[in-house]
């Protein structure tokens, strides 16, 4: 009887070491992800999923990862696999994702922006729609594209504000943006499902979930800015609602008539507007921060109309706020967008991206209400006009209409002569 035990219990110990033995090696098994489309969600709450889509691109022996927003596409090269653990980095903004590849179609992990905030998150491979269809989908003539009047936080004055609403509707994918008097909410792309209105967007900095219900020709619904912000929103259709003109918002205090700040380039020099170098130049001063999608956008432009305009007497000063005080790090966030993007113009380390301190730092404006805000100077050195926040490509027309304007409005200050 005792010798029967005895075996018994090593063919459980043998058993049990080999369950163990395959188990590791299942773990330890390098997985190839196929290439192709995914569908990533960000798990913002239980109830609440905020999808990307991305294309997983095979490039020799590594990965590249781009992200789709409707036309928007994030190109991340720096993507990194060992020991089936993914890492991807934003190529402009201080993000990254960890993930564990659990298969070739499934990656499980979580979300970084800096040190603090994390979002988890499962990429799964396919062509699924961004949101994911109902069961009880029905026929509907539903469509929102056009114009609406918005209202954010409307049971709160303390948060409220108004925007406007651009959406295109084809079957059931709409695409479209929020317009604020402080920028837009960039390229957003969703499903519109009996009556049902779902648009996300992930830009590297930003997450955003949208969700509304169309009643009687008006939408009601929630918006998430990550995990951190939740508000109500409704809006109904009208063509002809407009936001206060954003070169009204930001002015010249009395008892000033022009602006003056000295603030360190990258390479610690102080650089001020009385500088050689700007004395009889159109200048450009773009308030902005490495940090910011919506100036993202408009350094992208400016850095096109620099390398236009910049023979022609054209010259522009970025004075970056960065989340970080430390001169080394505002440093290397601001690199990477001047690289990015080729701007050849001047950027400043200007302190803290805190609205507050930005005023405190120039005091001749009435505030800092937006990041980014943009300074027009003439050849004499006056103020010709403030423009608050940035309507970025992601707004269609309105995009279109106001670099097309800005584009005359710097031919014509060029055009003018320095007074004696």
């Amino acid at each position: 009887m005792m010798k029967k035990t005895t075996y018994l219990i090593l063919l459980i110990i043998i058993a049990s070491c080999s369950g163990d033995s395959f188990e590791q090696e299942q773990e330890n098994e390098n997985h190839v992800l196929v290439e192709g489309n995914w569908l990533l969600n960000f798990e913002l709450t239980e109830n609440n999923i905020a999808p990307v889509n991305f294309n997983l691109i095979k490039n020799d022996s590594s990965y590249h990862v781009e992200f789709s927003n409707s036309e928007e596409k994030i190109l991340a090269t720096e993507v990194s696999l060992v020991d089936n653990k993914i890492v991807i980095h934003d190529p402009i903004f201080n993000s990254w994702f960890e993930g564990k590849i659990l298969n070739s179609t499934t990656i499980k992990g979580i979300w970084h922006k800096g040190k603090d905030y994390e979002i988890p998150f499962t990429a799964m491979q396919g062509d699924a729609p961004r949101f994911e269809k109902p069961d009880n989908l029905t026929a509907s003539s539903t469509n929102i594209s056009g114009k609406w009047e918005v209202d954010f936080s409307n049971n709160n004055p303390d948060d409220h504000y108004k925007a406007i609403g651009v959406f295109q509707q084809v079957d059931d994918y709409v695409t479209g943006t929020f317009m604020t008097e402080t920028g837009d909410y960039r390229y957003l792309e969703g499903n519109m499902y009996n009556n049902n209105l779902y648009l996300s967007c992930y830009d590297g900095s930003h997450l955003f979930l949208f969700k509304a219900t169309l009643v009687n020709e008006k939408l009601t619904g929630n918006f998430w800015s990550g995990t951190h912000w939740e508000e109500p929103w409704v809006a109904t259709r009208n063509e002809d609602f407009e936001l206060t003109n954003p070169d009204s918002l930001t002015y010249l205090k009395d008892g000033y008539n022009n602006i003056e700040f000295t603030f360190p380039d990258i390479y610690k020099k102080d650089v001020s507007l009385s500088d050689v170098k700007y004395q009889g130049k159109v200048v450009i001063v773009n308030i902005m921060g490495p940090w910011c999608p919506n100036c993202k956008d408009e350094t992208a432009y400016l850095s096109n109309l620099y390398n236009d305009k910049k023979n022609e007497g054209l010259e522009i000063i970025a004075l970056s706020f960065d989340k970080s005080e430390d001169f080394d790090i505002a440093k290397e966030n601001i690199l990477k967008i001047k690289n990015f993007f080729n701007a050849d113009y001047d950027f400043l380390i200007a302190g803290k991206a805190n609205k507050i301190a930005a005023a405190k730092s120039l005091p001749m404006l009435n505030h800092v209400m937006s990041y980014p805000t943009s300074i027009f100077i003439d050849r004499n050195g006056t103020i010709r006009k403030i423009r608050t926040g940035f309507y970025g490509p992601g707004t269609g027309d309105y995009y279109t209409r106001y670099t097309e304007k800005t584009n005359d409005f710097i031919d014509k200050l060029l055009a003018e002569k320095k007074k004696n």
